[in-house]
């Protein structure tokens, strides 16, 4: 059975991901983990404000939870001061196999965003699927 983490940052662009597991996995193929990394630079933020944000966060990732009821879901809030290293150091830690995530586009050099970059160049352990948002050229 695959381990597959799906990171979501409340765009609607992340939330595209679900379609794209339904594509690759059955529901008896794979356990999935819905994650989102909030700030908890302690520096910057008070435990209070990380207790906060981490409250909040929890009903978004059920609802993208919500969204594959017939799969084996469960969800992870990631506290840390950047999301790609928190993201690759936990797809360590709990032996995942594929993250599935999207990319930004940048303007017309349509370059992969800067957290999907850094999980492609530092998580060569595992598979990985970028999807990117088309363009409205492409629609």
């Amino acid at each position: 059975m695959k381990k597959v983490l799906l990171p979501v940052d409340g765009s609607a662009r992340s939330k595209r991901t679900v379609e794209a597991v339904k594509q690759l996995y059955k529901p008896a193929d794979c356990e999935l983990i819905i994650a989102k990394v909030i700030g908890a630079q302690l520096y910057l933020n008070s435990t209070d404000e990380i207790k906060h944000n981490a409250e909040k966060a929890q009903p978004e990732l059920d609802g993208v939870a919500a969204m594959l009821p017939e799969y084996n879901v469960s969800t992870q809030i990631l506290l840390g001061s950047a999301p790609g290293p928190e993201i690759v150091e936990y797809a360590k830690e709990v032996g995942i196999d594929t993250i599935v995530m999207t990319r930004s586009s940048r303007g017309p050099l349509r370059r992969m965003g800067s957290v999907a970059a850094y999980v492609v160049k530092n998580a060569g352990f595992l598979d990985i699927v970028v999807m990117r948002e088309p363009h409205e050229d492409e629609l």
